[in-house]
């Protein structure tokens, strides 16, 4: 019995050691690097362009619904761009396809491999009824309080402008990039982007054109990225989650609601999204999370490092931490989110079918086929039907690497326009345009330049959309220095 005990001690003890080895081995925060002065942007000026930008209804509701008004809209802010950025339009070649635009800035270098940046024109709708609970009316865009007002000022109008900005300021200065830099501002991304980013990348593969790297919207400089932390961190995706769309329609035995059978399909499509729900997909901390928290160990109190430094005894617990949160749970796993169910046209009838709409976000760890089969095992019922709706799905992304020339360089960039602030890998959860151009591409990273406090991600989609004046101006000089600096 002393010799177990004593073994348990010394085990326990030498658990204990390693633990506190590993975590005096993560380095204490540096001082933040000091970096090559900001350039003067005037924000004001900014701002005042995207405000008028936001102004310009640009909705997309899908399903082609009020297409002519958004086409003209579209039309409106391509004229209001070309008058506002006479430089940037004479430095380069414009390309209207379909409603998105394509613009070509040619490099002094034929030879290097071109970038791609972008950002998307269109915008969500606002709820209906939402209206009201806004403190300003989404589409003025109103500049009032430090913020610029309205729908899409996140969303990614934001992008749009301090891209076009960057790009007039520095067409004004008889600038000429190192390597050939193209622009491709989409029409239709809120709606899946087929029509417009899809459309473009078909082009460019035609052209056998591939990009060193792209950059869309994505990750954020985050003031409170995590509990313990308080120094501001800018987390770049390196990759996104697939996107499926999944129907499942239950058959039954229609009649009269009097003399109702055990056949209903309304009983059976209730049980089979359950049946969906209560079986997760796997879940855990993967690569990039590990990557992840290296980056904020170091700016974390000694007991949030000792966690993060010994994931191989932590892991359990960090995880379930993690699923505990749904913005932190959903990197973690596919998720499974029943949107939508009908069935029967009035009180007194059986239906015969009754449908539901169940939305997943893949995991790099799933693929389309995998949920498929998974979806269709966890129901195993033969009179249910399980359709996938191809319209808008996508498979997960690849993970770009932020350890390469094209991550560090971009990294670099990050670190220089914001006084030295660490850069963290995350992913994307929604779905963005950058996914068509996966292929033409060494690398697809999603920044977008701006900070956001905990509040603010609610405004994404949500009510009382905003975008701080004072992020406006270095975000410009973000993108200036990123176009600069190529080489």
């Amino acid at each position: 019995m002393k010799r177990a005990l004593f073994g348990v001690v010394v085990a326990v003890v030498l658990i204990v050691a390693i633990v506190f080895v590993r975590t005096t081995m993560v380095a204490a925060p540096p001082p933040l690097a000091s970096s090559p002065p900001p350039i003067s942007v005037n924000s004001m000026d900014v701002a005042r362009h995207l405000a008028a930008a936001i102004r310009f209804k640009t909705i997309s509701y899908g399903n082609s619904a009020h297409g002519d008004e958004k086409n003209s809209q579209l039309d409106a802010l391509r004229a209001w761009m070309e008058q506002t950025y006479p430089a940037f339009h004479r430095a380069v070649t414009r390309e209207i396809i379909g409603k998105s635009l394509l613009f070509t800035w040619k490099g002094k270098n034929p030879n290097a491999k071109p970038i791609l940046l972008m950002a998307h024109m269109d915008v969500v709708p606002v709820v209906p009824g939402t209206g009201r609970d806004w403190s300003h009316d989404p589409f003025s865009g109103d500049i009032s309080d430090g913020f610029v007002w309205g729908r899409g000022a996140i969303d990614d109008k934001g992008c749009l402008i301090t891209l076009l900005d960057a790009a007039e300021r520095l067409a004004q200065s008889g600038f000429t990039p190192a390597r050939t830099i193209i622009f491709a501002f989409g029409q239709d991304e809120e709606v899946g982007g087929s029509e417009g980013n899809g459309n473009v990348a078909k082009v460019l593969a035609a052209r056998h054109i591939h990009f060193s790297w792209v950059l869309d919207e994505g990750g954020a400089i985050l003031n409170e990225p995590f509990p313990g932390v308080q120094q501001p961190v800018a987390f770049m995706a390196v990759a996104e989650k697939g996107y499926l769309t999944l129907q499942l329609v239950a058959h039954g035995t229609g009649g009269h609601s009097s003399r109702p059978t055990h056949d209903l399909a309304i009983a059976r499509l209730s049980d089979a999204v359950l049946q969906v729900v209560n079986h997760p997909f796997a879940s855990g901390i993967d690569d990039i999370q590990k990557e992840q928290f290296s980056v904020l160990a170091p700016y974390m109190p000694f007991f949030q490092r000792m966690m993060l430094a010994n994931l191989w005894l932590t892991g359990p617990i960090i995880s379930h931490m993690l699923e505990g949160n749904p913005e932190t749970a959903a990197i973690m796993h596919t998720t499974i989110a029943p949107t939508m169910i009908s069935g029967g046209v009035k009180d007194n009838v059986l239906p015969p079918q009754a449908t539901a709409t169940i939305n997943f976000r893949l995991h790099q760890r799933e693929s389309i086929e995998s949920v498929l089969e998974h979806v269709r095992k966890s129901i195993n019922d033969p009179s249910v039907d399980v359709r996938a709706l191809t319209e808008t799905q996508s498979e997960a992304s690849k993970v770009s690497d932020l350890h390469d020339d094209n991550g560090k360089f971009i990294v670099q960039t990050i670190a220089d326009s914001f006084n030295g602030i660490p850069v963290a890998p995350t992913v994307t959860t929604g779905a963005t345009d950058s996914r068509h151009y996966l292929a033409l591409a060494d690398d697809v990273y999603r920044f977008d330049p701006f900070h956001m406090g905990p509040d603010d991600m609610s405004r994404v989609h949500g009510t009382n959309e905003r975008l701080a004046i004072g992020d406006i101006g270095p975000a410009v000089a973000f993108y200036m220095r990123l176009m600069q600096n190529l080489k």
